[in-house]
């Protein structure tokens, strides 16, 4: 059975021979080691593909939905998406970069009023389509020859339009200005709408994931009132390309869910969550015995574990998943967000080649839980021997 078969039959709960990985790699140090990448070279985007490629297949990532590049980041392709489907000018918008973060450095506005003479233009589903196809089309082509599953993947519209006119101007404008902000989330939601649209019509991989950060560590940091009423209506113009497709439907939002969970299981009917923050944001446990139909795609703590935890704290929350919610099936097991530059590629790899280890059908709980002692009894022997301890 290949990753493709797999990931169908993952997600539409049908049995299978293991769980499988998931995750999104923006190390470095794992494409240099595992991909073959020279940070002094210069790449094309089809050879930056391939070493993508590799460093998944090497390290033991099953699917995943982004092409890393550590040169070019990913908010200077956003804002060359805005100035070729919604027409604004090239010349009033600069992103820039220091290392792993880049930002939005100039935009032609700054007031209210100075936005209402730059909105963008609604874009036309021709013109995404005919960008995009091709584009989808040979990154799960050459991904699929390494026996890995590319995720289709959009920007939720709240995301982009906060990302458009600066998170400031845009919270300002939800009171000052609602047809403004409507009308920003009308282009934004359309383009991923269409993308949606033209993903459906090609891809063999059947789900698509939608990333709407619309959460922080404490909680929501819109009102529900106000994502219910904006959202909600514009994340559907999103799944019902998808569904009607018969795909399936993943929705991501940093931070902890809240209130937000019965909104996007109960009334958008999303199919799967990512990425399931730790750190006190989430209890997987908790979320799947609420919805236990739903699929996971998560979540070995990016923040505290994987960057600083030793090889037996990455293996033993990583057992922690296969043991708790592995028998059930319906889950995907990576880090709680991303593998980042502060992540130790041997970290990422020790959470791959368990699930790969202890993550075949029918799961052996016992082995798990004898593994999970001996792990716990190293870690009181560690802290026994350590004369600051």
């Amino acid at each position: 059975m290949n990753n493709r078969e797999r990931f169908k039959k993952t997600i539409n709960w049908e049995p299978v021979d293991r769980i499988m990985t998931y995750d999104l790699l923006d190390n470095q140090e794992i494409l240099i080691q595992y991909g073959g990448y020279d940070p002094g070279q210069t790449y094309s985007y089809v050879q930056l593909l391939e070493i993508n490629a590799k460093a998944w297949k090497n390290s033991g990532v099953d699917a995943t939905r982004v092409v890393y590049d550590p040169v070019n980041h990913w908010m200077g392709g956003k804002v060359d998406n805005w100035i070729r489907f919604f027409g604004v000018n090239r010349d009033d918008w600069e992103v820039r970069q220091a290392g792993e973060t880049a930002w939005i450095s100039k935009r032609p506005f700054k007031t209210l009023q100075e936005l209402e003479k730059h909105m963008p233009h609604k874009p036309v589903y021709e013109e995404v389509r005919d960008w995009y196809q091709p584009v989808i089309r040979e990154i799960q082509e050459i991904a699929s020859h390494y026996d890995v599953v590319f995720i289709g993947a959009v920007e939720g519209p709240i995301t982009d339009a906060y990302t458009y006119m600066d998170m400031e101007l845009f919270a300002t404008t939800i009171y000052d200005a609602p047809e403004l902000v409507s009308h920003i989330m009308d282009c934004t939601g359309l383009f991923s709408a269409y993308i949606a649209r033209a993903y459906a019509e090609v891809s063999d991989v059947p789900l698509l994931f939608m990333g709407e950060d619309i959460s922080g560590s404490t909680g929501p940091i819109f009102s529900p009132r106000f994502v219910r009423a904006e959202g909600l209506p514009r994340w559907r113009w999103i799944t019902t390309p998808v569904k009607e497709q018969g795909y399936k439907f993943m929705f991501h939002t940093d931070g902890r869910y809240g209130n937000f969970l019965p909104l996007i299981f109960d009334e958008l009917e999303a199919d799967a969550l990512n990425p399931i923050e730790r750190n006190g944001c989430n209890d997987i446990f908790a979320i799947r015995e609420a919805y236990p139909d739903r699929l996971l795609f998560g979540n070995v703590c990016c923040m505290q574990t994987l960057p600083h935890g030793t090889l037996g704290d990455v293996e033993d929350e990583t057992l922690e998943l296969i043991e708790c919610i592995g028998p059930q099936g319906g889950i995907l097991i990576g880090s709680s967000s991303e593998v980042h530059e502060s992540i130790p590629a041997e970290n990422a790899l020790k959470m791959y080649r368990t699930v790969h280890e202890y993550g075949t059908y029918p799961i052996d709980v016992e082995r798990i839980k004898r593994r999970r002692a001996e792990l716990k009894n190293n870690r009181e022997l560690g802290l026994r021997a350590d004369p600051a301890g």
